[in-house]
């Protein structure tokens, strides 16, 4: 990873820190805490991160898990940022290997929101995914 990359990953961390953070809610497929990147004292690190950064509703965190099958996320990995300024538009953004691509018209929005939608509602709940979360670490630590 490239400095400037580090650099843009450390001030997006920031932003949770500051005294009025904005609302972020991310789902992460159950994969993303057992594929085994670093050995397994770095992913035990990483996933005590995980812990430590949840505190919904600010910040919430929610893990789809395994026995949930084929899922709206399956696809691959997007964001959507929404404003509170309603003449602001949503935006969907999507990361690929050469770059990304950012996502304003109305319809293609609908379709990505409509997938988040139900990706939460198949996703554990906060306190069931910190559980899983700290299930997975354990079974890093005890590797270490």
């Amino acid at each position: 990873m490239t400095e400037s990359a580090i650099e843009v990953r450390e001030n997006r961390q920031a932003i949770f820190a500051r005294d009025n953070p904005p609302q972020y809610v991310c789902l992460l497929d159950e994969a993303v805490l057992r594929r085994e990147v670093g050995g397994p004292a770095v992913m035990a690190a990483q996933l005590g991160k995980i812990l430590e950064v949840n505190s919904p509703p600010k910040l919430t965190i929610q893990v789809v898990p395994f026995s949930q099958g084929w899922h709206a996320g399956a696809d691959g990995a997007f964001n959507i940022y929404s404003y509170p300024d309603p003449m602001d538009l949503d935006v969907v953004n999507l990361d690929y290997l050469d770059g990304a691509l950012y996502l304003e018209e109305d319809l293609p929005v609908e379709r990505y929101q409509l997938a988040f939608d139900e990706l939460r509602a198949t996703a554990l709940a906060s306190r069931q995914s910190m559980e899983l979360v700290s299930a997975v670490q354990r079974e890093f630590l005890n590797r270490t």
